[in-house]
Formats: structure tokens, sequence, C-alpha cells
């Protein structure tokens, strides 16, 4: 998940405008947004230069220079995010090497391309078992019940990545909340997978786990 905040922003764009507002501003895995009345977005390539000063990050690129007054400590942070470089989407997703994966109903080719680098034990079948994450397709209501196969794939501390489209016509985030929680699962991260999709992580909570009631007794 990006870094979100609300601030004062200052957008010149190099045409001798100058945009000034309050406004939210998002991190994302290959762009600066910015939202509301100073609205840009800078691709995370394009930066040439990120410099503080008294609590103002100011952010280079050839298109804008955009100015954020976010106070010495948050300041600080954003600059450090922004000069270590995006997360590839793969560790993003937190799949370790060697990991069993298994793809239903998943056709992003970025996505599986980075998955099959990481690690050779990936699934395409019908059916798995004992995977160590799942990552499901769910484009519709209809196929919520793919979570429910995804589900009984699943070592135990195993997690599953629902896969959907962004914006009206995907489906609602808070539809798959409310089938984690029918089928007792938590929701714990969610990841931009591409320009079109997200991606929501569930996993089994720690107190239901075997191996955890067993530490715990």
């Amino acid at each position: 998940m990006g870094y979100e905040t609300k601030c004062q922003v200052r957008v010149d764009d190099r045409s001798g405008k100058v945009r000034e507002a309050i406004s939210t501003v998002l991190l994302e895995t290959d762009e600066l947004i910015v939202r509301g009345e100073a609205r840009i977005r800078v691709p995370r390539s394009s930066i040439e230069r990120v410099t503080e000063r008294a609590g103002v990050l100011t952010i280079t690129s050839p298109d804008a220079v955009v100015a954020l007054t976010l106070g010495a400590e948050a300041a600080a942070k954003w600059r450090k995010k922004l000069e270590e470089g995006p997360k590839r989407l793969i560790d993003k997703l937190d799949v370790k090497p060697g990991a069993k994966a298994w793809i239903l109903g998943v056709d992003d080719a970025p996505l599986i391309e980075q998955l099959t680098e990481r690690t050779q034990n990936v699934l395409n079948g019908k059916t798995a078992n004992g995977c160590d994450v799942v990552f499901v397709g769910v484009d519709s209501e209809k196929q919520l019940d793919r979570i429910d196969r995804a589900l009984n794939a699943l070592n135990e501390d195993g997690a599953i990545w629902v896969v959907h489209p962004k914006g009206p016509t995907g489906i609602a985030d808070t539809t798959i909340f409310g089938k984690a929680k029918e089928l007792g699962l938590s929701y714990t991260k969610v990841a931009r997978v591409s320009d079109t999709h997200t991606a929501e992580k569930l996993v089994r909570p720690l107190a239901s786990r075997s191996g955890t009631r067993r530490r715990t007794k």
C-alpha cells in the first residue's frame, strides 16, 4: 500500500502556471498523485530530484515541480520513501522464493511473469492443495465462490490475494471483505497490481491456526 497524506501543495507545471491547494497526496508504486484543485500525476521514473527544507518536500521532474508542506518528520519519511525507489510487484505481494502458488482465474502477464521468476512451484490447474499463496481473480459477485476454493487449497499459514478490477465496474472491496468475514478470514493488506486491477490479502487469523493454539495453551 502506498503512502497517503493531506497537506498544502504547490504545483508549478513549468508553463508559468502555479496551483496551490490543500490536497490529498498519494505515493503509489509507479507515480506520485495529487488530487483536487492542484491535481497532477508525476511518474516516479521521471523524478529528477527530491529535496527537503524546513518541512517542505520538493519533487522535481521535467514537467513539474511539486512542493508538499509536510512538517520536518513527515517530509524526511516521504523523502526516504521516494529515494528508495518502488518495490517490485512480487515483493509487495510477499511471495517467498520457492513458495507453492496457485493461479485461479487471474490473467495478468506481468504478475504471472514475476511469480514464475520467484518460484518454479506455480500451479495453473482447476484444483490445488497445500499452497502457500493463491491468486484468485474475482470480477463479479458470481465469482466469489472462488475464494472458498482458494481457502480449501491453502495451507494453514498461507495467504489469498483476491485480484479484482478497480472502479465502479469492478466488485467492491467491501463485498470481498464481507465474503472474507463469512469464511473467518482477516484482511491484512492491499496492493496495486496494475492500472486496472488491485488485490486484497486475506489470511486465517493467528488465533484460529492450530500451531498458535498449541503455543498458547
